[in-house]
């Protein structure tokens, strides 16, 4: 077989042309090619409005397969390979486990594995296991996520917070009220990334995921989703107990993927001895602009029905600042909301969502900041990272009584040029024109909308409104990353300058970025775990019979790789399993 990297055609073109311009590439019939699969399909705007899908494709030919290599030879394009067709395999487990029929063996409570959290790589687990026969048992502190829902729309309509049942607890995992984008830089040679993106498919899912080089699945369908791989592990023989902390007893063979927000459950478990390590992670705000500028900027000027074929446009940026964070984009949702996603009283955290028509106004995305295990004393206190990210979601709550704070990015980088005007060098905008209606401002107001709206008038632009899930209130962002000189994170006090260099640079990608009147939301805290959990080669950790898995563990960075990463725990269990 081969694969063609960067086959192009128009937008509105016909994808059966792929069949004849792949012909032509490789200088045969057309005749000749018994069947073409799109493997990905990405954007290529580089030439804007001329915007191109770039396909790589799977071919199969008359040729003999020592044909085949000698033409990829003689051809010489790097973009035409020899491949093959992984398809994942679930892992084999013997028919007698401890000399007992692997069946009657199951039947056993206590033989049965256990997996604790029920995210992407808790329910990719559990599903490997119960396909095997293993009867699973799943213990997730969350509700299911038909309840979930309703508890998740009690903390944005009314400001109810269910502790163990909210956007980042319950069925799902935190993914299920983002955007569910499954994209993944994880290598897969085993097929697991398209076995997932499969099952997605089959539970509802737009079939696009299969080829998009960043499918999405939205919030309103990853709830059948997830319902869907429930209810086939549990037809499967396996249990869900929902409304469940687990507290480890010595149990034997425990898939441990508890997601980076139970920090109970990480403390329960250092005290128990469990080996853990701090790590590098970021931090920042939501920011959002509307979702028109965002097209136009990647886009530029095109028609309506290219953009419906389009979709709105997904951005990813990157900087690093000259105190050498690095500043970057995170979880860029189209379309979407800013959403409250808080788990403990008196804390408050924001993330990103999109339903599956990303047809909001506005595009959102956190732009976040690298936090060094240094800044909060990691190298002495394994769960430091955690204790900085409680404070800083304490300041958030206190700024606006449990309400999302929110503030003009103008209103923001005014008070840090102002707080640093004292020193010998002031940080320098990189838009005069801003600038300009920044120094003119003499009587600037924290109250949002009619002071901003003055300051958008002398720079000609009209009002972004905020898109939220959540109540929120205007108040001044700039103390929450601000620290006495005697604080453990003093060292966190170059992090406004550089989320501003950041937001600046971004200027230069994609402009109207650092407009005065972006919206900025904090605090974005949990993009991903400031632990590490190690593990040996078989997956364990130091505490028998734990196998630490997914984005709590330090091992996953989103959906896909953390339920490849459940997947490749749970081979690693069955493993062990035939062993015994």
């Amino acid at each position: 077989m081969i694969r063609i990297n960067q086959l192009k055609l128009p937008v509105k073109a016909d994808v059966r042309l792929l069949k004849p311009e792949a012909a032509k590439l490789l200088r045969i019939r057309e005749n000749q090619i018994s069947t073409l699969t799109v493997l990905r399909r990405s954007i290529d705007a580089r030439k804007k409005p001329d915007i191109f899908f770039s396909y790589s494709v799977r071919i199969e030919t008359t040729l003999s397969e020592k044909e085949e290599r000698k033409l990829i030879l003689r051809l010489k394009n790097r973009n035409i390979q020899e491949t093959t067709h992984v398809i994942y395999h679930y892992p084999l487990l013997n028919a007698s486990i401890a000399g007992q029929p692997k069946e009657a063996y199951f039947q056993k409570e206590e033989n049965r594995p256990i997996v604790v959290g029920f995210g992407p790589a808790g329910m990719f687990a559990a599903l490997v296991l119960a396909n095997l026969g293993m009867r699973p048992i799943v213990y997730e502190r969350g509700a299911s996520v038909e309840e979930r829902a309703a508890d998740v729309r009690d903390l944005w309509e009314r400001g109810s917070l269910h502790t163990d049942s909210n956007a980042q607890f319950g069925e799902g995992g935190a993914g299920t009220f983002s955007d569910g984008k499954l994209n993944t830089v994880t290598k897969d040679t085993d097929g697991r990334n398209q076995f997932i993106l499969n099952k997605f498919v089959a539970l509802g899912a737009d079939p696009s995921i299969l080829i998009d080089a960043k499918p999405h699945v939205g919030t309103d369908c990853l709830m059948d989703i997830v319902r869907g791989i429930r209810e086939e592990i549990t037809a499967l023989g396996g249990e869900i107990h929902f409304h469940t902390t687990y507290h480890y007893q010595g149990e034997k063979n425990v898939i441990l993927a508890i997601g980076h927000s139970a920090r109970d459950t990480y403390e329960e478990f250092y005290k128990k001895g469990l080996t853990m390590q701090a790590k590098d992670f970021a931090m920042g705000f939501r920011v959002q602009h509307p979702q028109s500028l965002i097209n136009h900027d990647l886009y530029g000027d095109i028609d309506r029905e290219t953009l419906r074929i389009l979709g709105p446009g997904a951005y990813k940026v990157t900087h690093t600042s000259h105190s050498g964070r690095g500043v970057y984009s995170f979880c860029m949702c189209p379309g979407g909301y800013v959403v409250n996603s808080s788990s403990e009283e008196g804390r408050l955290c924001v993330n990103g969502m999109s339903y599956h028509a990303r047809d909001g106004r506005n595009a959102n995305a956190a732009i976040i900041v690298t936090i060094r295990k240094t800044d909060y004393q990691g190298e002495k206190d394994p769960l430091g990272g955690i204790r900085l990210q409680q404070e800083l979601e304490k300041r958030a709550f206190d700024l606006a009584n449990g309400k999302i704070p929110i503030e003009r990015y103008g209103d923001f980088k005014q008070d840090i040029l102002k707080q640093n005007s004292s020193k010998d060098t002031v940080m320098q905008s990189e838009n005069d024109h801003m600038d300009a209606a920044i120094e003119n401002e003499s009587t600037a107001q924290r109250s949002g909308f009619d002071a901003s709206k003055a300051r958008r008038a002398e720079v000609g632009q009209d009002c972004i409104e905020p898109a939220m899930r959540g109540a929120y209130a205007f108040r001044d962002l700039s103390q929450i990353f601000r620290f006495s000189p005697d604080s453990p994170y003093v060292s966190l006090n170059d992090f406004n300058e550089s989320f501003i260099e950041g937001m600046e640079s971004f200027e230069h990608m994609l402009h109207g970025f650092s407009r005065y009147d972006t919206i900025l939301a904090g605090v974005e805290a949990r993009t991903s775990s400031p632990v590490r959990i190690p593990r040996d080669e078989n997956f364990r950790a130091n505490l028998p019979g734990i196998y630490p898995c997914g984005e709590g563990a330090g091992y996953a960075g989103g959906i896909m790789s953390a339920a490849m990463d459940g997947m490749k725990t749970a081979e690693a269990l069955v493993r062990h399993y035939n062993s015994l």
